[in-house]
């Protein structure tokens, strides 16, 4: 696929991650409201300490709400380990995926404070960059299966 379309994608990806990830857009623009108000009324949500937020869902797996969010932190951010080295060819190496990866999950977690839509937190990015670099091990084997250039 020409490189071109994959910056497409690239773009749509990003839009998707911001309109249903960061903004958590469900359909219903009063739902994204509230969010913002109740999240504003709360105060800024925010935890910088690593793993603190995983060990309470893991030590609450069984309810399901802690193993929801564990994969909605990791399924989203697969693709883009896989994209962006498919659409940037001077990214194509693991350290320069990854990098590119933490500075736009660093961006995310920024906007989601920035505009009440969510909390900064560190495990969020601990568990987005998990899922990076699974995005770019399935890069490298569709690469050699396909031989891709």
């Amino acid at each position: 696929m020409n490189r071109n379309i994959w910056k497409i994608i690239f773009a749509i990806y990003i839009l998707m991650l911001l309109i249903f990830v960061v903004f958590k857009f469900n359909g219903d623009v009063y739902s994204v409201i509230n969010t913002i108000q109740l999240n504003k009324d709360r105060g800024i949500g925010l935890n910088l300490v690593p793993f603190r937020t995983i060990n309470i869902y893991t030590s609450d797996i069984n309810s399901g709400i802690p193993f929801i969010n564990i994969l909605g932190n990791i399924i989203p951010f697969i693709p883009m380990g896989f994209i962006i080295p498919m659409a940037f060819s001077s990214l194509r190496s693991f350290m320069k995926t990854m990098i590119t990866c933490l500075l736009l999950i660093c961006s995310i977690e920024t906007l989601q404070l920035i505009f009440y839509v969510g909390s900064f937190d560190v495990d969020d990015i601990i568990l987005n960059q998990i899922s990076c670099i699974i995005g770019f091990i399935l890069f490298k084997v569709y690469k050699n299966i396909f031989k891709v250039a």
